[in-house]
């Protein structure tokens, strides 16, 4: 089996595992609004809570799947050998931007959760994700400055030859 033929292998298996988790995300948003009724009849007094949280966490679940999309965009392209192009750069940007808007949602979060919950555990959750959120952001940004280089440094060898 050629390299390109594993790569082309390895590109689809991937492109497979984030169709399951856009699924698996999907799955997660719609049963939040039913979890999110549970906690707020074991909990009464943070009933008022239930619809700012629900929204915020459907915002990031919505960042998460516009993400995935996108990544399945750019390995399409690479798919086609098409990576080192500027609408790649596009792709890989708008990905880190979007992980890095996630970080309001987050911090929104964990001002509601400190004011009406204070010392309470889902700050460390908040926290460490808002953390992968930004670690996220800034691979991504990495990526889009790698492929940017890599694709000028393509122009120039394709100009040369």
């Amino acid at each position: 089996m050629s390299h390109n033929q594993r790569n082309c292998i390895l590109t689809i298996a991937i492109m497979s595992g984030l169709i399951v988790l856009i699924i698996v995300s999907i799955i997660a948003g719609i049963m939040l609004r039913e979890l999110s009724f549970d906690v707020a009849r074991a909990n009464p007094e943070l009933t008022h809570l239930r619809i700012p949280v629900l929204v915020i966490c459907y915002v990031l679940i919505s960042i998460f799947i516009v993400n995935l999309i996108l990544a399945e965009f750019l390995l399409k392209r690479i798919l086609m050998n098409s990576i080192f192009t500027e609408s790649s750069v596009r792709f890989l940007k708008a990905i880190s931007c979007l992980f890095m808007l996630g970080i309001l949602p987050l911090a929104a979060l964990f001002i509601i959760t400190e004011l009406n919950v204070s010392g309470s555990i889902t700050q460390i959750y908040v926290i460490l994700t808002a953390v992968l959120y930004l670690t996220a952001g800034l691979i991504f940004r990495l990526w889009a400055n790698l492929i940017r280089d890599a694709s000028y440094f393509k122009q120039e060898v394709d100009m040369t030859v």
